[in-house]
């Protein structure tokens, strides 16, 4: 039951970064090179946060 109500929160905070995300997004997405950019630095991230979290 601890795990559900975690997940449920988890889920909640993802939602609200999403809108906030979203809003300052709208606002620049217009621009082809800053939506490149974007896309790189989450790549980035993502390549960094999984070789990170899959050291023994």
């Amino acid at each position: 039951m601890n795990k559900l109500l975690l997940i449920a929160t988890f889920s909640e905070t993802i939602e609200k970064w999403n809108e906030k995300l979203d809003s300052i997004a709208s606002e620049y997405m217009d621009s082809p090179f800053f939506g490149a950019l974007v896309v790189i630095v989450v790549f980035i991230f993502g390549c960094w946060a999984i070789s990170y979290l899959t050291k023994k």
